[in-house]
């Protein structure tokens, strides 16, 4: 093995952590490095480190608002500076959707001043806490790249810069995987390592959940539909299908966690806890749905076998309580 790719290797694979700063450091990095064109050195300015950090923080924070630090009464700064950008984006929108960081036109959305001095409070903490702390290990520095704090600016010889690019698709991989690892430790959320993947391979993608409308249709008359939520009956338009444990945690769409309700209902609950009363109901309909699908004979799905397991597993009532954890 290259002896400069080793020691990110190490670097990586043994660094303490609490937050995942050190592994979207590294990324950033690698990414920026492989994405050189030419075969000289790359000098890096914090702000294009600092835009890449907004972009990992802001995809899985918007879609599944993942923990990023152990320490949940303080979170890292960057998270907190992430998820403030994030909040001025849904209220000039006026929408909860999710969007990724790559297709947010700020300047369009007259929020650029905020995104410039998002970037800069993010490079600031690089500076003072990420860019140094990343070439120590056991008391001894690691000569990965030259640094310039008082500029703002990473330097990566050519190289090193020509070692990142023979050997990047092992990097990248390793990065990920520790940094699924940090994500573990700090959440209760399932999926882990498929939300990170998600979010590299732009695919995390909300699908039609119209298949399920058959299976529902056995337990909720199709002609007198009724929100899971109020009891009252729907009018075709006003129909939505929701995930009562919130898509964001669960990142997959199993019948067992889905009902009829209003659009609204939908919209106002958002990715917000289920009160109790609601998994109970969830619990009873899911005995009630297996059955129905029995009687309807529609036992030969996927469907059916996994809304088995659920019941059999206590999936409802086992992802709630991590959920609020």
């Amino acid at each position: 093995m290259n002896p400069y790719i080793s020691n990110w290797i190490k670097i990586i694979w043994n660094c303490s952590f609490d937050n995942t700063y050190k592994m979207a450091w590294a990324k950033a990095l690698v990414e920026i490095a492989i994405s050189n064109n030419k075969q000289a050195k790359v000098v890096i300015p914090f702000d294009d480190i600092a835009e890449k950090f907004l972009k990992y923080y802001w995809n899985q924070t918007i879609y599944f608002d993942l923990t990023q630090g152990a320490n949940l009464k303080k979170p890292p700064e960057i998270l907190t500076y992430t998820k403030d950008l994030i909040f001025e984006y849904q209220q000039v929108t006026g929408t909860m959707q999710p969007i990724r960081f790559e297709k947010v036109d700020f300047n369009k959305l007259k929020l650029n001043n905020s995104y410039i001095k998002t970037i800069r409070k993010i490079g600031n903490t690089l500076k003072n806490d990420v860019c140094w702390r990343f070439l120590n290990l056991d008391k001894k520095a690691y000569p990965l790249y030259e640094l310039n704090k008082s500029n703002r600016i990473v330097t990566l010889h050519q190289s090193q810069v020509e070692s990142i690019k023979a050997y990047y698709e092992s990097l990248l991989p390793i990065i990920n995987y520790r940094w699924t690892q940090m994500l573990e430790s700090f959440n209760f959320a399932p999926r882990i390592s498929k939300k990170v993947r998600a979010i590299d391979e732009d695919n995390v993608r909300r699908k039609s959940l119209t298949k399920f409308r058959k299976y529902l249709d056995t337990t909720n008359d199709k002609e007198k539909r009724v929100c899971f939520y109020c009891g009252e009956q729907m009018q075709n338009d006003e129909i939505s299908i929701d995930h009562v444990i919130p898509w964001s945690f669960i990142f997959a769409d199993d019948l067992w966690n889905l009902v009829y309700c209003h659009k609204s209902e939908n919209s106002k609950k958002s990715n917000r806890l289920p009160v109790e009363a609601d998994i109970q109901k969830l619990e009873n309909r899911n005995l009630k749905l297996v059955e129905s699908m029995r009687k309807a004979d529609k036992t030969n799905s996927k469907h059916y076998d996994q809304l088995q397991l659920a019941i059999e597993k206590d999936y409802v009532r086992q992802f709630w309580i991590s959920f609020k954890g």
